[in-house]
């Protein structure tokens, strides 16, 4: 997980990266790698190096943050200014 320092991520715009190679994955916000995953840090088959589609949701609930109460405000909204998707030679 990562937190930001006296702030919000509701409250502001902010770049999230991801740098997906063939035997890692670099996790980034607002330029800070807060999480880097390789093979040896799965259990299982490591099945990152074949194609994937990217996904962008609102998930409310679970176990992450908790499940929605009476006080959760509907419906959440994300808003996106752009994706950009970057293939290295």
């Amino acid at each position: 997980s990562y937190g930001l320092q006296n702030s919000r991520f509701d409250q502001d715009f902010h770049v999230f990266g991801i740098e997906w190679k063939e035997n890692q994955i670099d996790f980034f916000v607002d330029g800070f790698l807060y999480q880097r995953v390789t093979p040896k840090d799965v259990t299982g088959e490591w099945v990152y190096n074949h194609p994937f589609f990217l996904i962008l949701n609102v998930a409310v609930g679970g176990n992450f943050v908790g499940f929605p109460t009476d006080g959760t405000s509907f419906p959440q909204n994300m808003y996106i200014d752009y994706v950009r998707v970057y293939k290295a030679k």
